[in-house]
């Protein structure tokens, strides 16, 4: 009869130390009692009762998913692949385990969706600029429906994006043709302040016979700095020189 009893204990001691669990700080851990939720477990060592209850641990840190390239048409009909990053992470334990089946296929299929989604509305130049505020859209539109299944979406990012070859030509040729008509504006911007500048002179040398003499001379001194001989007659008005 003892020995049945030593033989029980130890089957009981080894069925409680079965169900000693250690959850970490980062995670959340849900009980489980015959399939019904009946609590959530604090960090530390804990016990259940293995084949009546059941642990699920959620891992709350942020996490980063990649969304695999997808091509996406832009609302001026232009082809592109686009790369982006989502940035979230779980905050209500219950709604992540209960409202859906994989949250994390969830999130990343929505993202998908409503990238293109927004992308398709959205130019592509606009697209190309103000890509930030594009991500921002996606991220506002992913988080109303992310909210359910108990995550938040911290931050998505377009990593990059990728146009048809003949597209990129294109461009190249547009930005050079911005290049050269900057080009264009800012020396004829710059002729007309130098005549500005130039028709002012003239006018100051004109009332002041003094300073038409020391510009005489300083022109005079110029050309003898070469090997040419040139001779003046100084007597003669400067504007016969």
């Amino acid at each position: 009869m003892s020995l049945v009893l030593v033989l029980l204990a130890a089957l009981l001691v080894t069925y409680l130390l079965s169900g000693l669990r250690q959850i970490n700080q980062w995670e959340a851990a849900l009980r489980f009692t015959l399939g019904k939720l009946t609590g959530r477990v604090s960090p530390g060592v804990t016990l259940f009762l293995p084949g009546i209850q059941e642990l699920r641990r959620i891992d709350t840190r942020m996490k980063n998913r990649d969304l695999l390239q997808q091509m996406v048409i832009t609302r001026d009909n232009v082809t592109t692949m686009v790369d982006a990053v989502v940035y979230y992470r779980v905050v209500d334990p219950e709604k992540a385990t209960l409202a859906v089946e994989n949250y994390e296929t969830a999130m990343k299929d929505r993202a998908k969706v409503v990238l293109r989604d927004v992308v398709g509305e959205t130019r592509l130049d606009e697209l190309l600029a103000h890509r930030e505020e594009v991500a921002a859209k996606v991220r506002a539109q992913v988080e109303a429906v992310a909210a359910a299944w108990g995550l938040h979406v911290e931050m998505i990012g377009l990593q990059d994006i990728a146009l048809p070859p003949q597209m990129q030509e294109v461009l190249a040729k547009g930005a050079i043709a911005e290049r050269d008509r900057r080009y264009v504006v800012i020396k004829s911007e710059a002729d007309v302040e130098s005549a500005k500048n130039f028709a002012e002179a003239a006018s100051i040398l004109a009332r002041s016979p003094g300073a038409m003499e020391l510009r005489r001379f300083e022109a005079l001194a110029n050309l003898s700095q070469g090997n040419t001989k040139v001779i003046f007659d100084l007597a003669k008005p400067y504007d016969d020189v």
